[in-house]
């Protein structure tokens, strides 16, 4: 594996990974709430290079899954990277011959046309009807074993998803049904200039099986990273941030260098019912984003939380150039959608965070509080997990040691009928000041206060993008 390009002036974070594959019991620091129990699940790219392969973009690092299982008091940790194509083709020393979002095979065109950029199932984890699934934008879901994390292979939901089609990286529970929706594009039609893109629409229920709940086309490829739901929608914010699909299926380019921000576009809003029918267009001045926190229906209108950044360059370009030390990050910001079409944004912080959270039972319904981190990579820099008060805007943080990197919050409730903010948040957060990794368990009700507990490794990973929580305590 080479290391050149981890210069000294990357993130020590982003070294390689060294994956658990035999479970081990880690050193626990205060102590773990009894009533704290089951399985955290997280995702992230765990190396950038293998096999000849050095990756130009942060998207392009291999997935690595990770498990933490909590059960009486103690925590349990395993980790696997998902044995994708791109994976295997590292290890066979192959990795140099591999097209990814921001890397073109050598041979120029020629070696380029016709591929899609590789699968890295480097963004979530996510467990419904039994099942656990790695997720990117890249591709289609990877179903690994809910126990050993090993690899069980690609997921196409018993043939019911097109074979053309993405699977977002982003699905949405609905605590009341208990059903999982997502949404792919597909933007193979594209070349011929006669048909639209398509955007899938699925709901999967709750025993496992995928339903195409609509079929939404679209005039440019966006770029569509994450979406929402409400009671009664599944909601999409078209940002201006389209793909040239000539450009990148021909080879002229890179996936990420074919794309690009035509604020002369505006941003679209659409809202496809859940229980059928035609959708609903709403337009507006261009919104830059990545993330969405939650959606919810307020007296006719569609509230969306997100976070918005000013700048496109603001968020790609530290992606692209993401062994540069920097900030990423955007404002948490509310977007209201009225009767009439009227569309109105308002920030509740100047603060730049992002990876949003919140109560996943108030997924679709209104709520209070949203949980975000702040991602602050510059030497000495101090991050925070922020907690975000969307009645009053007041903010509390938890603030780390300087240099250390910290992942997503995930909050979990002390019961099935507490209070939505009566409970843990767990993030994965890298210790800078002695490289490696650890899960830190904060008391939601008031982040401030020193961690309730605090489980090491004996080794670093980088803290991931997106992960889930579940009551079920996996095997040992």
């Amino acid at each position: 594996m080479t290391t050149s390009a981890l210069n000294s002036n990357a993130h020590p974070a982003l070294s390689p990974a060294r994956e658990v594959s035999d479970e081990i019991v880690l050193d626990v620091t205060g102590q773990i709430p009894a009533e704290l129990r089951g399985t955290l699940y997280r995702n992230g790219p765990g190396r950038f290079e293998g096999g000849g392969f050095v990756a130009q973009h942060a998207f392009d690092g291999d997935g690595l899954i990770s498990k933490f299982v909590i059960d009486g008091g103690a925590v349990r940790f395993q980790s696997r990277y998902v044995r994708t194509s791109k994976f295997r083709q590292e290890e066979a020393g192959n990795g140099a011959a591999v097209r990814g979002m921001g890397n073109q095979r050598p041979g120029g065109i020629l070696a380029n046309i016709g591929r899609f950029p590789a699968d890295s199932a480097n963004t979530h984890a996510v467990v419904q009807a039994n099942r656990l699934l790695a997720l990117s934008d890249a591709g289609r879901p990877w179903e690994i074993d809910l126990d050993d994390l090993t690899t069980r292979g690609a997921c196409d939901f018993d043939g019911k998803l097109p074979v053309l089609s993405r699977f977002s990286p982003h699905p949405r529970f609905d605590p009341v049904t208990g059903e999982m929706f997502n949404f792919g594009l597909d933007f193979t039609p594209h070349l011929s200039a006669k048909l639209p893109i398509t955007m899938h629409c699925y709901r999967v229920d709750r025993a496992g099986r995928l339903h195409t709940q609509a079929t939404v086309p679209l005039r440019y490829a966006y770029i569509q990273h994450d979406f929402a739901i409400t009671e009664h929608y599944l909601v999409f914010v078209l940002a201006p941030i389209v793909l040239d699909p000539v450009q990148a299926m021909l080879g002229l380019k890179t996936a990420e260098r074919a794309m690009s921000h035509r604020p002369d576009l505006g941003t679209k809003i659409v809202l496809v019912p859940r229980a059928g029918g035609r959708h609903r267009e709403i337009e507006c001045p261009p919104l830059m984003y990545i993330h969405i926190n939650n959606a919810f229906e307020d007296r006719g209108d569609v509230v969306i939380d997100l976070v918005r950044y000013d700048h496109y360059d603001d968020f790609f370009d530290r992606a692209r150039d993401f062994r540069t030390r920097s900030v990423v990050g955007g404002f948490a910001s509310r977007v209201r959608v009225g009767t009439a079409d009227k569309v109105t944004v308002e920030d509740f912080s100047d603060q730049q965070t992002e990876l949003p959270q919140h109560d996943w039972r108030r997924t679709s319904r209104e709520y209070r509080y949203g949980y975000h981190t702040t991602l602050d990579s510059r030497p000495g820099a101090v991050n925070r997990i922020v907690k975000v008060d969307a009645h009053t805007a007041r903010h509390v943080e938890h603030v780390f040691e300087p240099g250390d990197a910290v992942g997503e919050p995930i909050f979990v409730p002390r019961s099935a009928t507490a209070a939505e903010d009566d409970g843990w948040l767990l993030t994965v957060v890298y210790i800078a000041a002695e490289h490696r990794s650890a899960l830190v368990v904060l008391d939601a009700r008031d982040p401030s206060r020193a961690p309730i507990a605090v489980a090491r490794l004996d080794r670093h990973f980088f803290p991931g993008f997106h992960g889930s929580f579940t009551s079920r305590v996996a095997a040992s």
